[in-house]
């Protein structure tokens, strides 16, 4: 019953919603309707009374016209004259007075039936030539009785303006007729039509009742005589107002047209709907907001007045629910509950507390004093202690109750972790819940075990060293006493994971890791970085430098010892030696990464004295780190920053003439001057920014080829440019070179690449796949340092080189050292049997140039020449070596 009368309720409402819907959707649709209808009478109102307005000055400016040339006769004594009495002159001066009285015609003519002109108040008198339409003359002189007759729209000679001509017949003496003509300018009568008007879209014709467009607003030139249809003469007889298409624009309109005074002629105004209607649309638009506010406004109410009555309804079957769901969800709880009144007896209680407390299964009813709970807890809490330990713990318990703030936990027997929350009620209870956080406490103590440790070996991991470092480092400043970082590194053991496994690998850091926490005191501090890296970090040395490092000596020593016995792993006997650098803390504030880093130094530095050792950081060592590092950053931005030059060494033939140059970069930085090749090349090449080095030399070389090429005496010069392995051993090293030459369009004959006999022994074969491949392209091969490697006759008959480069160590001993005379003389026969060049460098002496000559060395190249010059004075050597030549 309850829900039908709730239904019938709803129903009442939902039939009053609707009532007042209907209502104000149709109050609004009549608004619409009824202020569309009033928009439309406004403009057609006002359509109509433009029309008379403009119906009443046009027809004065007609009859201005009209009574202007019907005056003339009298004023020209016409009806009692024949054509050739007229006097021309006399006619003229009248007609310029007539006009001067009519300020809409702005010339007047007398013409003859043929349409030439008599008499004229333009100041060329009868030389005035009129554009009468065709036919025009004839049309006037056919009318028996004389009327103002009206021709169609026209373009004047002289003054290229639309003009209409406004004609009447006068009688001679002899009966026969001519035309008094006034011509009046369309734009005139544009003006008299719209009269200053302002509404929006008003589109003003005057026509005649054919629809011939004679005066149009706005004004279209184009369409001034043709016809508009429909012909308003021929509906409702031109009189009246008209709902269709515009007559100018074609657009839905109100046309209002009248007749004018004179015949076959019609004033027009059209009002396009979608103007006459733009103020009501935003009336509309008003309405409909309007509307649309009172529907959301009754739509709310009657949903309020539903929802309230609803919840009316709703709220005795919610509150006879509350008691059974709450009782739900406190047996549903995963956490225990208990609810205590102001003076902490129990309230309520669920079913999971009595678990976690089973002991308190048979004594929990409501009243039950809460101390009475909390001492029969203690003694399952606390089953050994003694009566005061246990009072002790229940004045704690009872201290924490009395606060009701934050939480406490409890452990209780089994290795549970029980957190209690305590919360007080508004009336002074409290609200108590039982949280079993075993498995989080478990699970966070496994996230800190994964977060500060290593997972193999047990050991602190990077993050726990640095933060007991940190506090060792705070502590040894403020105590005095000093502390010490050993970084160990295992020799060899990425041979022993590769050879016998990373399980393997696995048995011997574990091993390692229990060999080091032998070494140390329990306060000592023993981690793994990762890999086969560990840091042992010492605390509480002695004061003075001196003793600590010798403290810290012992036990390194100590590590290299345990860590050379052998080990068991699984069925392998494993011998293994360890690399350990150490270094001090505790002088001053330092910076614990800075303090591994110098470890690590001390580390690789004994690696590099023969491994299985300890070595204490060098501070030389790390500056000496430290330049490298400088330098490699300033070397990534030298390129960028346009800090490499190139520098020629002349290559000489046996007359002494330049037959070209070995091309030699050099680095000019800002602050440390010239930069040795020696020192930033090695570097270049490990960093391999060797690269884009070699890209910028490559492509600078064959731009200043191109550039000799329009030089007279140039244009034949070679350059010779090193390449480097790892430059060379790129997958698209040819496509690079090529692309150079396609970019600087530089002769690929005078390009020579210098490779050396390492860079070629390493990859024969895709050495001379390269090498044919850039040969193809027109590209000559010299081998560098010729002699100083494994040289083989096999590979050198396959190599397609064109030139052998002696190296400078046996240019330098000739005459020195009879051997290097021998293998000087055998590098030529050998390269004049395979069909090469052969270039000597280092030359220095002309004893040596001589010796060279001698055995059919011609190439020459070295500081008896000239040393490597920056371009600007190697083409001034190249001007006086030429002119020396030609001397």
């Amino acid at each position: 019953m309850k829900w039908m009368r709730l239904s019938r309720v709803t129903s009442s409402v939902l039939a009053l919603v609707l009532l007042f819907l209907l209502s104000v959707v149709l109050a609004a649709t009549s608004l619409i309707v009824t202020s569309r209808q009033s928009a439309l009478a406004a403009s057609e109102g006002q359509a109509t009374r433009f029309v008379s307005g403009a119906e009443a000055s046009l027809n004065r400016s007609l009859l201005g016209v009209d009574v202007l040339l019907a005056s003339l006769d009298g004023l020209l004594g016409l009806s009692g004259q024949v054509l050739q009495w007229i006097d021309v002159g006399a006619a003229n001066r009248e007609l310029r007075h007539a006009v001067d009285l009519n300020l809409l015609v702005r010339s007047v003519a007398l013409v003859d039936s043929g349409g030439r002109v008599i008499a004229s108040s333009d100041p060329s008198g009868a030389q005035v030539a009129l554009a009468l339409p065709s036919g025009f003359v004839d049309e006037v002189l056919a009318h028996r009785v004389s009327t103002l007759s009206v021709s169609a729209p026209v373009v004047n000679f002289s003054s290229s303006e639309r003009v209409l001509y406004f004609a009447r017949s006068v009688k001679l003496a002899d009966s026969s007729r001519v035309l008094v003509v006034a011509e009046v300018l369309v734009p005139l009568l544009r003006s008299i039509l719209i009269q200053g008007a302002d509404i929006a879209g008003l589109e003003v014709t005057m026509e005649r009742s054919n629809g011939e467009l004679l005066v149009s607003a706005p004004m279209l030139e184009q369409r001034l005589g043709q016809i508009i249809a429909p012909a308003l003469g021929t509906q409702r007889d031109g009189v009246g107002v008209l709902y269709q298409g515009a007559r100018l624009g074609g657009a839905p309109a109100i046309v209002v047209t009248r007749p004018v005074l004179y015949r076959d002629l019609l004033i027009t105004a059209s009002i396009p709907i979608e103007a006459a209607l733009r103020d009501w649309r935003s009336e509309r638009r008003l309405i409909v907001v309007a509307t649309l506010l009172f529907v959301g406004m009754i739509l709310a109410a009657g949903g309020f007045a539903a929802w309230y009555m609803a919840r009316l309804a709703q709220a005795r079957v919610a509150i006879t629910r509350s008691k059974a769901t709450l009782d739900q969800a406190l047996e549903s709880m995963v956490s225990g509950f208990v609810l205590l009144d102001a003076a902490h007896n129990l309230v309520s209680w669920n079913h999971r507390f009595v678990e976690m407390y089973p002991w308190l299964l048979n004594v929990m009813r409501p009243g039950l004093p809460f101390r009475e709970v909390l001492e029969l807890t203690v003694q399952q809490h606390l089953p050994q202690a003694s009566e005061a330990e246990r009072q002790a713990w229940l004045a704690q318990r009872l201290a924490l109750l009395a606060k009701a703030e934050g939480s406490h936990e409890q452990h209780p027997p089994g290795g549970r972790v029980i957190q209690v929350i305590e919360r007080r009620t508004p009336d002074g209870g409290l609200v108590i819940v039982y949280q079993d956080v075993t498995e989080l406490r478990r699970a966070s103590a496994e996230i800190e075990q994964l977060a500060f440790y290593d997972s193999l070996t047990r050991l602190p991991n990077r993050r726990l060293l640095l933060d007991r470092l940190r506090q060792a480092v705070v502590v040894t400043a403020r105590s005095g006493k000093l502390g010490a970082l050993l970084f160990v590194d295992l020799d060899h053991f990425k041979t022993l994971n590769d050879t016998l496994g990373h399980d393997v690998g696995d048995l011997l850091l574990q091993q390692v890791a229990t060999r080091l926490k032998s070494c140390v005191r329990e306060g000592d501090t023993v981690a793994r970085l990762g890999g086969d890296e560990f840091v042992v970090m010492l605390d509480g040395l002695s004061e003075h430098s001196l003793e600590a490092a010798a403290q810290t000596r012992l036990v390194g020593e100590k590590v290299v010892a345990s860590l050379n016995e052998p080990y068991q792993l699984a069925q392998h006997v494993h011998a293994s030696t360890c690399s350990v650098g150490a270094t001090l803390f505790g002088q001053g504030q330092q910076v614990p990464n800075d303090l591994l880093k110098q470890a690590d130094i001390a580390m690789y530095q004994a690696k590099n004295s023969g491994r299985n050792a300890l070595c204490f950081f060098d501070p030389a060592m790390q500056a000496s780190i430290a330049h490298r590092a400088a330098l490699e950053k300033d070397l990534r931005l030298a390129l960028a920053a346009g800090q490499f030059q190139l520098y020629y060494q002349m290559q000489v033939a046996q007359d002494g003439s330049p037959v070209g140059a070995e091309v030699l970069i050099r680095w000019m930085h800002p602050s440390r001057g010239m930069v040795s090749p020696l020192d930033f090349i090695p570097l270049a090449e490990e960093t391999g920014l060797i690269l884009p080095i070699g890209q910028w030399v490559l492509k600078t070389a064959c731009a200043q080829l191109r550039a000799w090429e329009q030089v007279v005496g140039r244009s034949e010069l070679q350059l010779a440019v090193n390449v480097s392995a790892r430059q060379f051993r790129q997958a698209d090293f040819v496509r690079e070179v090529r692309d150079v030459l396609a970019q600087t369009g530089a002769n690929s004959a005078l390009l020579k690449l210098e490779l050396t006999e390492s860079m070629v022994l390493d990859n024969v074969q895709d050495t001379i796949e390269k090498m044919n491949a850039l040969k193809a392209l027109g590209v000559r091969f010299s081998m560098d340092d010729f002699g100083t490697g494994q040289s083989s006759l096999s590979y050198l008959s396959r190599l397609p080189l064109d030139q052998l480069k002696m190296d400078q160590s046996f240019v330098r001993n000739i005459g020195v050292a009879a051997t290097d005379a021998v293998i000087i003389q055998t590098i030529i026969g050998m390269a004049r049997n395979l069909g090469l060049e052969v270039i000597a460098e280092g030359v220095e002496t002309a004893t040596q140039r001589a010796f060279l000559a001698q055995h059919g060395c011609e190439l020459c190249q070295g500081f008896l020449f000239a040393r490597p010059l920056p371009l600007g004075e190697f083409e001034t050597l190249l001007n006086s070596a030429d002119s020396a030549v030609a001397q």
